[in-house]
C-alpha cells in the first residue's frame, strides 16, 4: 500500500492537491488533469459547483465538474487532444463522459468508481460513441481508499437528503474508504487539515497511515 502520494506520477499528484483545494472550498472533492504523452500537463481543473469566485466563468453552476473546468481550456486547433490522457480523481459522470467524447480524448484514466454517477460504461453506450474506442481505465489500489474517504467526508459535511443512498453506493465498490472517510470526519481530522492549510501530500499520508492501522487490527 503505498502512503506516499508523491511517489505517484506527477499527474495524479497535480490531480489529488485539485481535489483537496475543492473539498477545503467546499466543493465536491474531484481534481482533473489533462496530459500528454510524456506527462506534460496541458490542462487542469476542480470541481467549483458551489463557488462564488474561481477562475472558471463556470463556477457557481452545475457545469463547473473538474472534467468540465479542465476540458474548457482545450481551445479547438491548438491541441492535439487524441494524444491526451484525462486523468480524473472520481470516474466521470453521463455529462463529464459526453464532454470526454465531444472534445477528442481518447484515454480517460480515473482513480476510484463512483457507483451512483460514474460512466465509464458508456463507452458503447451508442455506435458513434464506441467508434470513438476510448480507452478507460479505473486506476483504484490506494488512490480509490483516498478518494471515497475524501468523497465521503464531503458527503457527511453537506447532509444531502439522499446521504445515505450516495454513501450506499459508494460503498458497494470500496466499503473501506467509506469506514475511513467516516471514522477520520467524525475525529475532526479533516476540518482540522482544511484550518491549518494541509497540503495534499500531508492529507494521503495521515489518511493512509490510518487506513493501514485500520487493516492490521482487522
Amino acid at each position: 500500500m503505498n502512503e506516499n502520494i508523491a511517489a505517484t506520477s506527477a499527474v495524479w499528484q497535480e490531480a489529488f492537491a485539485l481535489a483537496w483545494e475543492a473539498f477545503c472550498r467546499g466543493n465536491v472533492p474531484v481534481g482533473c488533469v489533462i496530459a500528454d504523452g510524456q506527462g506534460r500537463i496541458a490542462a487542469k481543473g476542480r470541481n467549483a459547483i458551489y463557488d462564488d469566485e474561481s477562475i472558471t466563468p463556470l463556477a457557481g453552476t452545475n457545469l463547473a465538474h473538474a472534467e468540465i473546468v479542465a476540458l474548457s481550456q482545450l481551445k479547438r486547433g491548438e491541441h492535439e487532444t487524441g494524444e491526451y490522457t484525462l486523468y480524473t480523481t472520481l470516474e466521470p459522470c453521463p455529462m463529464c463522459f459526453g464532454a470526454i467524447v465531444m472534445t477528442g480524448i481518447r484515454k480517460v484514466r480515473y482513480a476510484a468508481r463512483d457507483g451512483l454517477a460514474g460512466s465509464a460504461v458508456l463507452t458503447g453506450a451508442t455506435p458513434y460513441i464506441a467508434s470513438k474506442q476510448i480507452s478507460v481505465a479505473l486506476e483504484g489500489s490506494s488512490l480509490e481508499v483516498f478518494q471515497i474517504a475524501l468523497t465521503t467526508a464531503f458527503e457527511l459535511r453537506r447532509q444531502h437528503p439522499r446521504q445515505e443512498v450516495i454513501l450506499s453506493c459508494l460503498r458497494a465498490d470500496c466499503p473501506e474508504g467509506v469506514a475511513l472517510g467516516t471514522r477520520l470526519f467524525q475525529e475532526g481530522f479533516f476540518s482540522t487539515a482544511c484550518r491549518e492549510g494541509w497540503k495534499v501530500e500531508q492529507v494521503y499520508e495521515d489518511v493512509m497511515a490510518n487506513f493501514a492501522s485500520i487493516s492490521r487490527t482487522v
